[in-house]
């Protein structure tokens, strides 16, 4: 029972572990987006649109990840290029998706697809309790924990995590160095929406 239990929470938990990866990112680089929830819908809609039209999973994860950029970069045009108000654009724009999403999806009510294959990891999985809660899962489960720990080491090792540090933390100062604020801005706002379009 708790096993079961367990497992229900890690794999629920997997769309909120994108979503926020992205958004740290987004956070990390001094914007704050609020319209996490908008984007989430639209790449859910998305992808499980593609993914019933063309029989491929991976084309409907695709298609969620651009669909989450796509509307990220709406949000980023609009803060970035017009400076408006980003609390008040992020909540316009969980709105404006719930509303789109529900418009585009509601075709798709009833309809059910395939879920992604489990993947268990040889004798790994075998293992009592755990190997079923940690080494039983899909590609996109196992590919939480990459982007995790891939979005740790560029944030903390690498250059152009740095920058991207220093131009959340003081863009002024970045920018008298030379570097491109919008662009690393709208380059991380890209991201945090696919990311959130994945989790969607």
């Amino acid at each position: 029972m708790y096993e079961e239990l367990i497992l229900t929470v890690l794999m629920t938990s997997v769309p909120l572990v994108y979503a926020a990866i992205g958004e740290l990112v987004v956070e990390r680089s001094g914007v704050l987006n609020l319209g996490v929830e908008g984007m989430m819908l639209m790449g859910a809609v998305a992808a499980f649109g593609v993914a019933m039209v063309s029989g491929s999973l991976f084309l409907g994860v695709l298609a969620g990840a651009l669909a989450g950029m796509l509307t990220a970069s709406l949000f980023g045009i609009l803060v970035l290029g017009f400076a408006t108000n980003q609390v008040a654009t992020g909540l316009a724009l969980t709105i404006f998706g719930t509303g789109l999403s529900g418009l585009v999806g509601a075709p798709l009510i009833g309809k059910a697809i395939e879920g992604l294959p489990q993947i268990s990891l040889p004798v790994l999985s075998d293992l009592p309790v755990v190997g079923k809660l940690v080494f039983s899962h899909d590609l996109v489960a196992y590919g939480s924990v990459v982007v995790v720990v891939a979005v740790a080491y560029f944030l903390k090792r690498t250059r152009a995590g740095l920058v991207l540090r220093a131009i959340g933390d003081n863009h002024d100062s970045a920018h008298a160095l030379g570097y491109p604020v919008l662009g690393v801005r709208f380059a991380a706002v890209l991201f945090g929406g696919m990311m959130a379009g994945i989790g969607g």
